[in-house]
């Protein structure tokens, strides 16, 4: 879902991740452009059996670098929109919910994949 409206409207976007004061005006639009097509895209893997161990490990890094970058602008007290997703949070300063959303995002992201994992494994014992 969080995605979509960085699909619909990526100069704002794009905007966002200028906030953070980390990347270069070049990788701003190269990150604008590919984070809500991987997004989408891993998000849908997560249906599929055959791809849910790839996807929540890219969905849990993700978040992982998610994570990092609200902290570092909390840190550095910077009063920027989150940019998670798209215009309605634009007046979004508190850092805390983000974070602690993206968290519990990544915990369930873990333990889907330690379900996979159980579940893989516990197939392949003979019977």
């Amino acid at each position: 879902m969080a995605a979509l409206p960085k699909l619909q409207q990526p100069g704002l976007f794009a905007e966002s991740i200028a906030g953070y004061r980390l990347f270069t005006p070049l990788s701003i639009a190269w990150i604008a452009i590919t984070i809500p097509w991987l997004e989408l895209i891993v998000g849908i893997g997560l249906l599929a059996p055959q791809t849910r161990r790839a996807a929540g490990i890219l969905i849990a890094s993700l978040l992982v670098v998610f994570i990092g970058l609200h902290t570092s602008a909390w840190l550095r007290g910077l009063d920027i929109a989150c940019g998670c997703f798209g215009e309605h949070e634009a007046n979004e300063v508190s850092y805390l919910w983000p974070i602690l959303r993206n968290f519990t995002l990544f915990v369930a992201a873990v333990c889907v994949l330690i379900r996979d994992c159980r579940h893989h494994t516990s197939s392949q014992r003979p019977a």
